[in-house]
């Protein structure tokens, strides 16, 4: 007959270890089972309080005598064991008498867990996107040390998990692995930390995010680290930058291939002077610039550039407004360009009429030669740019008018502005960005392509075909054009109409050397001092220089007298060496 089996029994031979408390915390029970798991013979202690025994137990085991509750499985991870505890109080007419501590060893729990399906299933989710994450992530205890990392983080910090696996993550700063730990800030602060960090192996840049895991005594459990290569982030920004650089000097490169089309070729640039004008023209065109100032002599082709300048603008499908201020008396002027209310003045017309800045509503007005504008006038301009309203002539409202302003003038306006002839405070609202065209003797390079297209316009106009040769252009290049490119062009259409041969060469160089003595003067002078033509011209111009230095008080004088611009002056002064205070000494 077999012997009857007791609650002892069972008490000693189940698969877990039990210890068992008072009220008071004391050991009152322990199992055999319980030994080996933590081993230590806890059998000697009975009688003793359960925290001093066995801390990390025991304050679960107090905190479920507090409470009268049950602690459900949580890890313990002591120095001699790592455990999955249980702890049930014992409760006999509703008074908490006891706890029972019932523990198992974790890596059996965890061998049991990894046999599960859903486990499995789990796992191999977790796996797969922790090797296949780009960034890089470590994952470490409570203590800093690591448990795993992945693929990427191998790369990024050129080392193999298994040499760091097991390691505290202060041994791997200590060893310079890296310059820094965001872990050790995690374990410092228990909050999320971000630093930068510097891999010297790899020389790599890394934005390092820690994020702590907290368990449930609220103890940081696990410590996951995130890390990003930021080297590449920067070398994928510098290669877009240059990529977009790249793509802004093809767009201006297009830009300047249409504008060499532009008005079949009236605009000309083989010249570098002439180029940088250009080049800058478009860049203010494509930021959609307003008050700009065009500075050149007369006859430059300053109406052209405006034009360009609108054509190129995002106001291109708006309209162009184009005013000479010098050709209307004061009143016409102001009517024109602000409009009038009906019966505003005698003569007015009885619907009143709108101004030319109400017409360029969303486009561009031109004020060609707005050196030559009534003070009276410039005040009423000013206000505009100023707030953007008009107000017409006999009118009593304000007209709100968005448009953008280019102004042109062949005169000096420091020196107008000094003579007290142009506001001073208009000037520098005009002067936001200025475009100042050389003449055309500055720029020979750009005669043989004007030559070109202008020979080509007329022989269209006229139904004619007139040809040039190339020593006539040579000759043209020698010429002054005191009338610039208008007066180019005179040349050529009277040439073309009033040519008696097929030939205009004969025509040309008759009418230069009648009106200037050009050809025969730079023969002469080739013949007697054996100079090239570049020596000549430099020579002719120094002279001049001189000549103007002698009578005039200052640079500004001296390019009102010369007809030039005051930034040309002082640029030739010192092309020549020409001090303007020791000659006037």
């Amino acid at each position: 007959m077999s012997e009857e089996i007791t609650y002892f029994d069972i008490f000693q031979c189940t698969s877990y270890g039990i210890v068992v408390t008072d009220a008071n915390g004391l050991i009152r029970h322990v199992n055999d089972k319980s030994l080996p798991i933590l081993r230590v013979d806890v059998r000697q202690c009975l009688g003793q309080d359960i925290a001093n025994i066995l801390p990390l137990i025991g304050r679960s085991a107090h905190q479920c005598l507090a409470t009268g509750r049950d602690i459900p499985g949580h890890q313990i991870l002591g120095k001699r064991a790592r455990l999955f505890l249980n702890v049930t109080p014992i409760i006999r007419n509703g008074q908490t008498i006891g706890a029972i501590c019932s523990f198992q060893e974790l890596s059996i729990v965890e061998t049991w867990a990894k046999k599960l399906d859903s486990y499995k299933t789990l796992n191999r989710q977790l796996e797969t996107i922790f090797e296949a994450s780009s960034d890089g992530i470590w994952v470490c205890d409570g203590q800093g040390v690591v448990i795993s990392i992945n693929r990427a983080s191998e790369e990024l910090n050129g080392i193999r998990r298994k040499d760091v696996i097991g390691r505290n993550i202060a041994d791997l700063v200590e060893r310079k692995a890296f310059d820094q730990s965001v872990t050790a800030e995690v374990m410092a602060t228990g909050r999320r930390q971000t630093v930068m960090q510097h891999v010297a192996k790899t020389d790599r840049h890394l934005l390092v995010t820690g994020t702590p895991s907290i368990d449930s005594t609220g103890n940081i459990a696990l410590i996951v680290v995130n890390e990003r290569d930021m080297t590449e982030l920067n070398i994928l920004r510098e290669q877009f930058e240059e990529s977009r650089k790249i793509g802004e000097k093809y767009r201006d490169e297009l830009s300047e291939m249409a504008l060499m089309e532009l008005k079949r070729n009236e605009i000309v640039a083989e010249s570098n002077p002439m180029r940088h004008v250009l080049q800058t023209a478009l860049k203010l065109a494509h930021i959609g610039a307003s008050n700009i100032l065009i500075l050149g002599e007369s006859g430059v082709g300053k109406g052209l550039l405006a034009k360009l300048l609108h054509q190129s603008s995002p106001r291109n499908q708006s309209p162009f407004v184009e005013i000479n201020c010098a050709a209307l008396p004061e009143n016409l002027l102001e009517a024109e360009l602000f409009g009038y209310e009906k019966g505003a003045f005698t003569g007015a017309s009885e619907k009143g009429k709108v101004g030319l800045f109400e017409l360029a509503q969303g486009g561009t007005l031109f004020l060609d030669e707005i050196g030559d504008m009534p003070l009276a006038l410039q005040a009423k301009l000013l206000k505009y740019l100023d707030d953007r309203n008009i107000r017409r002539i006999g009118g009593t409202q304000s007209i709100r008018v968005d448009c953008s302003t280019i102004a042109a003038t062949n005169r000096n306006l420091p020196a107008l502005v000094q003579a007290r002839q142009f506001r001073e405070d208009l000037y520098y609202r005009l002067k936001s960005f200025i475009l100042e065209i050389p003449p055309l003797r500055e720029r020979p390079e750009d005669i043989a392509g004007l030559v070109r297209a202008s020979l080509q316009a007329f022989n269209r106009k006229y139904g004619l075909n007139k040809t040039i040769d190339s020593g006539t252009v040579r000759l043209l290049m020698r010429y002054a054009f005191p009338g610039n490119v208008r007066e180019l062009k005179n040349i050529l259409e009277n040439a073309v109409v009033l040519s008696n041969s097929d030939q205009v060469d004969g025509f040309i160089a008759s009418s230069l050397g009648d009106g200037q003595g050009v050809q025969a003067e730079l023969r002469g002078v080739r013949e007697r001092s054996g100079q090239s033509l570049s020596q000549q011209l430099a020579a002719a111009e120094k002279s001049i220089l001189l000549e103007a230095a002698r009578t005039c008080r200052t640079t500004r004088e001296m390019a009102a007298t010369l007809g030039v611009s005051q930034p040309s002056v002082v640029r030739k002064l010192r092309l020549h060496g020409i001090s303007l205070q020791l000659i006037q000494k």
